[in-house]
């Protein structure tokens, strides 16, 4: 049997080229290597509630674990409260939803199934082999199976990327003043990255870091320590650990027969390290594309590059909140202090998010310590 997709990788942003591939009519096989649809990854498990509509699904009670808004504290302990509410989700149970609404939708599963190579006639992409030998044949393949990913490697496309590594614990007894708010902390404290509490209610919460420098699970294990009056009562029961690329879109992630998708093209936004929302919106406008080019009956790099036009608003922000990251990465802690007290909380969200940097620029311009530093940059 050949089909019209074959996509490698269950995470957000296979699962949701299978669900959007299967409505429009697509015949679509998804393969897992893993033995189950779960959060493999150790992630924060904090998304916004856009991410629920692009992703199609309603956010239910147990997939949604709590409602937040943010604070962002500076390394002296200020604080910009961000009071627009996101969701801390049960990542697991959000990509079992997703999975199941794309099985009603018409798609096929192989899970357990690991995927060794893609396979070439002459330089096209026609389908996969997996390591038991088969091959199953495609007129696209989608590879969403992460930054290592197997279908980059073995179909040609350079998605080398940047990665800044993360280290989470899972714990209970947090002492918080509010349960139902985000705290993220920037600074020396975690060197070209932050450090994350994210509630999950009244009794767990994700408490991770992610550093450029250095072994993150040292930087988080000090971060905890620093303060006792929210971790003395705190107990781990759970730890992992994992890369995520932030180095901006991959150089190649479109061949002919092929496109990559997720963290295996670098669709993370590269200030925050976020990447559910930006690979479901990346699933979506792939099937599109797929389902016009195999229409057409061409499935080249040059018909498949039209995902560029379609995912054009998220490839924005990419570059430009990468833009954004490489300024704030060379700041001292006095030059953040500082910031706290300039910056309102539309304009923390739009520098993360890689959005109307402008505005923000002409803002900092004002500021003769910062117009060189960070103003200039942006414009």
């Amino acid at each position: 049997m050949e089909w019209d997709v074959i996509i490698v990788g269950g995470g957000p942003a296979g699962l949701s080229a299978a669900k959007y591939s299967a409505k429009l009519g697509l015949k679509t096989l998804l393969f897992e290597a893993y033995s189950d649809i779960k959060a493999w990854k150790p992630c924060g498990e904090g998304v916004s509630k856009e991410t629920f509509e692009t992703a199609g699904i309603e956010p239910k009670p147990g997939i949604v674990a709590n409602e937040l808004n943010m604070r962002v504290y500076s390394p002296s302990g200020k604080y910009v409260e961000i009071p627009l509410h996101g969701f801390a989700i049960n990542k697991d149970l959000f990509l079992q939803e997703m999975a199941k609404e794309s099985l009603k939708a018409g798609a096929e599963f192989k899970i357990a199934e690991r995927v060794n190579s893609v396979v070439k006639e002459g330089d096209k992409v026609v389908g996969i082999r997996t390591a038991r030998g088969e091959v199953f044949k495609a007129k696209v393949t989608i590879g969403a199976d992460g930054y290592n990913s197997v279908i980059a490697k073995t179909s040609g496309l350079n998605n080398s990327s940047e990665l800044i590594p993360v280290y989470q614990y899972k714990m209970v007894g947090v002492e918080l003043d509010s349960y139902k708010t985000g705290h993220i902390y920037v600074g020396s404290m975690a060197p070209g990255g932050y450090a994350w509490i994210f509630p999950k209610g009244d009794d767990i919460a994700n408490v991770g870091i992610g550093v450029r420098t250095g072994p993150p699970k040292v930087y988080l294990d000090k971060f905890i320590k620093e303060r006792p009056n929210i971790f003395k009562k705190a107990k781990i029961m759970g730890v992992g650990g994992a890369a995520v690329p932030i180095g901006g879109i991959a150089k190649e992630y479109i061949g002919n027969g092929v496109i990559l998708l997720g963290d295996a093209a670098g669709m993370v936004i590269p200030f925050t390290g976020a990447g559910i929302h930006s690979s479901i919106a990346a699933g979506k406008a792939a099937s599109k594309i797929i389902k016009e080019a195999i229409e057409k009956g061409d499935t080249s790099a040059e018909t498949l590059n039209f995902f560029n036009r379609e995912y054009e608003p998220w490839l924005k922000r990419i570059k430009d909140s990468l833009r954004a990251m490489r300024v704030f990465e060379k700041l001292g802690d006095s030059d953040l202090d500082q910031l706290a007290d300039i910056l309102s909380y539309e304009d923390i969200i739009n520098l993360a998010n890689g959005i109307n940097l402008k505005d923000v620029a002409m803002k900092l311009m004002r500021y003769p310590s910062l117009a060189v530093k960070i103003a200039k940059a942006l414009l």
